[in-house]
């Protein structure tokens, strides 16, 4: 019996190994994730993702090196099929926009339920019709 829900590619960024280790777990048990790296910073989120092209990248703000806001700049500028979902502990409507504006899929605060996340995990990207 083959499963219906689609693989989707996660790789997680986040310096705290601890959590970063805890999350590549708690997603492994997901029916349909598959978990691909990790990163502890920035730069290596950016440099994994290139590598490794997930479907979605996990991605704290702050991070030594690149934050996580830049990180997903980058990535979102190279990597059109690449989504980003920030987990973080920072719960600031100023940060959330600017994450929003650097393409970041979804902003979630670190403690929201493992469904709320999987769920951002696997929502569509959000497509916008072109101008007119």
């Amino acid at each position: 019996m083959t499963s219906r829900t689609p693989t989707l590619s996660v790789l997680i960024a986040d310096d705290h190994d601890l959590f970063a280790t805890s999350l590549a777990e708690l997603l492994a048990a997901e029916e349909g994730v598959h978990v691909v790296g990790r990163a502890a910073d920035g730069a290596e989120a950016v440099a994994l993702a290139s590598q490794l092209r997930p479907d979605v990248v996990v991605m704290d703000v702050n991070m030594p090196c690149c934050d996580g806001i830049e990180a997903t700049r980058e990535i979102t500028g190279t990597l059109d099929t690449t989504r980003v979902v920030m987990l973080t502990g920072i719960n600031d409507l100023e940060v959330s926009l600017r994450a929003q504006a650097a393409g970041a899929h979804a902003y979630l605060i670190k403690g929201c339920p493992l469904d709320d996340l999987v769920s951002a995990i696997r929502a569509p990207s959000v497509t916008h019709a072109p101008a007119s």
